[in-house]
């Protein structure tokens, strides 16, 4: 009896640190879409946030700019997705031609989605 007591101990501690693990990886993962959206809001507030409003309310500081939350209303997700990726083209001189990573697009498209929900 003693024997038995003795090896569920253990195993009760490896499937604590188990669960542990479980939660601290599900705690991360919830906490990822935030850091994705703030790191995008960084990203589009250095290349583009002195003409576009990146605010849910409010004009662009560029009256001809666009708010970035209607932008993304604009466009399909796939289809804005892709032209960050590609780089975007505008018909304005003015405006820089940005090319991003996936994982900058990707931040980038979290922010934007983030936004157009708090609406």
């Amino acid at each position: 009896m003693r024997a038995e007591g003795r090896v569920r101990a253990p195993a009760r501690a490896g499937v604590m640190a188990l669960l542990a693990a479980g939660l601290s990886l599900l705690t991360a993962q919830a906490q990822e879409p935030a850091a994705s959206a703030d790191r995008g809001a960084r990203i589009l507030a250095d290349g583009c946030g002195r003409c576009h409003s990146l605010a849910p309310t409010g004009a662009s500081p560029l009256p001809a700019a666009p708010p970035f939350r209607d932008v993304y209303d604009r466009f399909a997700p796939l289809d804005l997705r892709a032209m960050l990726r590609q780089g975007m083209v505008s018909r304005h001189r003015e405006m820089p031609q940005m090319q991003m990573s996936d994982e900058e697009s990707d931040a980038v498209m979290a922010f934007l989605y983030a936004l157009a929900a708090g609406r």
